[in-house]
């Protein structure tokens, strides 16, 4: 089957930065620590920003926001006990701003407590009822747990509050799709690339779902506009390899395979498949070489093929999916 991009882990989460200007602090030094803080967070510079955030909190120790900022900088650094305990101390010193709650749901996600990341998101959403953000995350955790109908009904919410975000209708596609509701899929993946036509993961989505409902000459196409914003992407290839075959069209699908071997020689199934391709292009020295390379890299089963059609005049038809 094919491989399956998925909007998970952070690339969708929002860990969110208070703006400098808006922090007070008791002192001069206090304020110009955490700027530099600040400073080093955004430039990449975690460790650096959380040795400033330690010397700001000397001169304010009950500071909730510089355990907040210094929690960020551990997420970055994937210290996400280190991280939950700073959000837990913000939590502590003020337990009605959302974002504590949020961020530290971000990180028990990150370390699989599913059901404590709902539970502050939970909190969190009942701060900040209008945060799509919020939802969003809430979602996806509720996928983790496989509560699909409560996930459709999060990422639902939240385009409700922000219908300008791609990935909001990307995620909500994904567990369209894996629910069998091809159409829901469809329309918004297509929503997602109507919203940010540089989505390549819409684009490969949306392919797929066509192909699994073989409409093979969109999915092609989606393959094509996923390839053209991302040319190296071999997920991409392999998928539109797939499509070509599903439309009979060896030759083409063969390229792509050819493709994917120049990015990746140790492909076995591309060697495989491109076999099969030159197998019903009636070219069998080129299908029986692919075969052989394809069982000396570990794919056993493309000896059998080699035993049934290279040492005989059979055809070989169908190819195996990625």
């Amino acid at each position: 089957m094919f491989l399956v991009k998925k909007y998970i882990g952070t690339f969708y989460f929002y860990i969110l930065m208070l703006i400098p200007l808006l922090f007070s602090c008791s002192t001069g030094e206090s304020i110009n620590k955490y700027k530099l803080g600040i400073e080093s967070y955004e430039e990449g510079r975690y460790l650096t920003a959380i040795n400033y955030f330690n010397q700001a909190f000397l001169e304010d120790p009950a500071n909730p926001d510089l355990y907040f900022q210094r929690g960020n900088a551990r997420i970055k650094l994937e210290d996400y006990d280190g991280a939950i305990d700073d959000y837990s101390r913000a939590i502590v010193i003020d337990s009605l701003e959302a974002k504590y709650y949020l961020n530290r749901g971000l990180a028990f996600i990150s370390i699989s407590k599913y059901m404590d990341a709902i539970s502050d998101f939970d909190t969190a959403a009942q701060l900040d009822s209008n945060n799509s953000t919020i939802y969003f995350n809430r979602a996806y955790t509720k996928e983790q747990i496989s509560d699909y109908n409560g996930a459709v009904q999060d990422y639902s919410t939240a385009i409700e509050l922000d219908s300008s975000d791609s990935k909001y209708f990307v995620n909500r596609g994904n567990i369209f799709s894996f629910l069998g509701k091809s159409e829901e899929a469809i329309t918004d993946y297509s929503k997602a690339i109507e919203i940010n036509a540089s989505d390549s993961v819409a684009y490969m989505k949306r392919g797929q779902e066509y192909f699994s409902m073989n409409e093979f000459e969109k999915a092609k196409n989606d393959f094509k506009s996923a390839l053209e914003l991302q040319p190296v992407n071999i997920d991409a290839y392999f998928s539109r390899a797939e499509a070509k075959l599903g439309l009979n069209d060896f030759l083409a699908a063969a390229v792509d395979y050819t493709i994917i071997i120049s990015m990746d020689s140790t492909e076995a199934l591309a060697y495989y498949n491109r076999g099969i391709c030159y197998a019903n292009l009636n070219l069998k020295n080129n299908a029986c070489e692919d075969f052989t390379k394809a069982g000396e890299l570990g794919m056993f089963e493309a000896y059998e093929v080699i035993k049934e059609y290279c040492k005989s005049k059979e055809k070989v038809k169908k190819g195996q999916k990625r």
